[in-house]
C-alpha cells in the first residue's frame, strides 16, 4: 500500500521523513485529536535505516557500559514491554544466549554483573530472569554453538520486530486518525515567514509546491544537516552517521539468539539471530562520512562479520554463504571528548524559531524508543500552539488493527541478494 495523499498548502505541522520518527510524530499528534498534520517521504515510508536495523526491540545491554546511558536503557526496557502489549504480532520476546569464553571477551562476573543490572532496570517490565544453561540446553537451543571455547552461556531475553512492519503499522494508525501521508515528496528548502515555515517540496511527478507550516519536524536523518545548510540555517548539532551492516544467511537452526563479543580487540558486539525463516547476523559499526545516497555493503564488512562469527561455530560460515546484505545509517549528534562506539544513541532534538513557529530536528534516537522522542517533539508543539492535549499513543484504540496494516513485501524482496 501507498500513501499519495493530496499535498496541503497550508496545515499545521509538516513532517519531514517518513522513517520510525517521522511516522511516530505523525501519530503522536494525531492520537492528540490534530487532524491538520501532514508527513512528507521522499521514498516509501520506512525505505531507510528504520527497515534496515538489527530487529531488535530492546533495553540495550551493551549500552550499560556508561553509566550516563542508565536512563536510556531503563527507559527503552519499560517501551519494550509497552510495545510488545500494543503489537503483540510485530513485537515479540526473544531469548538471547551470551557466550563467556575461555580466552578472550568480558569476564564472567562482568557479564553476571551486567545481566542482573539488565533484569534490576527491567523491574516489573522483566520478560525472564536471566540464568546459567545447562550444556544440553545449549545445544538444543543453539547447536551451531562451539562449546569447547565457552566457559558458561547465559541466557537473557529482549524483543524482536519487523522494523518495516512497525513503521507501516504506526504510519496506519495516524492515518486511520486523520493524519495525511505523501510518498514520492521530497523536501528541497525551507525559510522562515512571518506565519511559521514555507518549505518548498518536489512531487514524484517532478512539480515544485510550497507548503506553509507553523511547524516543521525535520526527520530526514543523515540528511538533516543537510537540508537545513542548503536552506542557509545552521544546524544547532553537528551530526555524525553510523553505518550498520547486516548479513542474512540461510536459516542455521538457531531457537534463540546469541549476543557475541568481537574478538579483535575493538570491543564491538554482533548478533546472530533467527529472523523471518533466515538467520541475520550483524552489526559493524564505522563512522560513515559518504554519501548518504550512494550507501552499500563492503566486502571488507562482510568478511570482518562473517570471520568474527564463525569463531564462535562448530562449522564456519562463508562469505558464499550470504544471501542478502543491508546497511543503515545512524543519525547521531556527536558528542564531544567521545568516539563512534561511545557516543550515545539518546535522542535530541535542535530547535529553530521563526516569528510565529518552530523547526525542530531530530538527532539520534532508537527504534525502541521511538513513541518517547515523538511524545517529546509533540509536548514541545502543542505547549508552544497552546492547546495541550496529552499523547494517547499508549492507547490501543488510537492503533490500527493488524489486517488494516499494509502488508511488508516477502524478506527476499526488500534486500539484494548476493549473486
Amino acid at each position: 500500500m501507498s500513501y499519495n495523499d493530496e499535498l496541503p498548502t497550508r496545515v499545521r505541522v509538516l513532517i519531514l521523513g517518513g522513517g520510525i520518527h517521522g511516522a511516530g510524530t505523525l501519530h503522536d499528534l494525531a492520537s492528540r485529536g490534530w487532524r491538520d498534520v501532514h508527513l512528507i517521504e521522499k521514498d516509501r515510508l520506512g525505505a531507510g535505516t528504520s527497515s534496515k536495523s538489527t530487529k531488535l526491540i530492546h533495553g540495550g545491554l551493551r549500552y550499560l557500559r556508561r553509566v550516563a546511558d542508565f536512563g536510556l536503557v531503563s527507559e527503552a526496557l519499560k517501551e519494550r514491554q509497552v510495545l510488545m502489549h500494543l503489537a503483540p504480532d510485530l513485537v515479540h520476546p526473544v531469548e538471547l544466549l551470551f557466550p563467556i569464553l575461555k580466552d578472550g571477551g568480558m569476564p564472567r562476573f562482568m557479564v553476571k554483573a551486567g545481566l542482573s543490572l539488565y533484569d534490576r532496570m527491567a523491574g516489573k517490565f522483566r520478560i525472564a530472569p536471566h540464568r546459567l544453561l545447562t550444556a544440553a540446553e545449549i545445544s538444543d537451543k543453539a547447536s551451531v554453538l562451539d562449546q569447547s571455547h565457552t566457559k558458561a552461556v547465559y541466557s537473557f531475553w529482549d524483543a524482536q520486530t519487523d522494523d518495516l512492519g512497525l513503521v507501516g503499522r504506526v504510519a496506519a494508525s495516524a492515518s486511520r486518525l486523520g493524519a495525511g501521508i505523501t510518498e514520492g515528496c521530497r523536501a528541497e528548502r525551507i525559510t522562515p515567514s512571518e506565519d511559521g515555515w514555507n518549505v518548498q517540496v518536489v512531487d514524484q511527478a517532478g512539480e515544485t509546491h510550497v507548503v506553509s507550516a507553523r511547524y516543521v519536524v525535520n526527520g530526514l536523518g543523515p540528511w538533516a544537516n543537510r537540508f537545513l545548510e542548503t536552506s542557509g540555517i545552521a544546524p544547532t548539532h553537528r551530526g555524525v552517521n553510523n553505518k550498520g551492516v547486516h548479513l542474512l544467511f540461510d536459516d542455521v537452526g538457531l531457537k534463540a539468539g546469541l549476543f557475541l563479543q568481537s574478538l579483535k580487540g575493538d570491543g564491538r558486539i554482533f548478533f546472530m539471530l533467527p529472523w523471518q525463516g533466515y538467520t541475520l547476523l550483524g552489526t559493524t559499526e564505522d563512522l560513515y562520512t559518504g554519501d548518504p545516497d550512494r550507501l552499500t555493503v563492503h566486502e571488507e564488512e562482510i568478511a570482518y562479520l562473517v570471520g568474527n562469527c564463525s569463531r564462535f561455530l562448530k562449522e564456519p560460515l562463508a562469505v558464499t554463504d550470504v544471501r542478502h546484505t543491508f546497511a543503515g545509517l545512524r543519525w547521531l549528534a556527536v558528542e564531544a571528548g567521545h568516539n563512534l562506539s561511545t557516543t550515545s544513541r539518546a535522542y535530541v532534538v535542535g530547535e529553530r524559531e521563526s516569528r510565529r513557529g518552530l523547526l525542530l530536528t531530530v538527532y539520534g534516537g532508537k527504534l525502541t524508543t521511538y513513541r518517547n522522542l515523538a511524545r517529546t517533539i509533540g509536548d514541545r508543539i502543542a505547549k508552544h500552539f497552546g492547546e495541550f492535549r496529552p499523547s494517547r499513543t499508549d492507547q490501543p484504540e488510537a492503533w490500527a488493527a493488524a489486517e488494516q496494516t499494509p502488508a511488508v513485501a516477502d524478506v527476499s524482496h526488500r534486500f539484494p541478494a548476493v549473486s
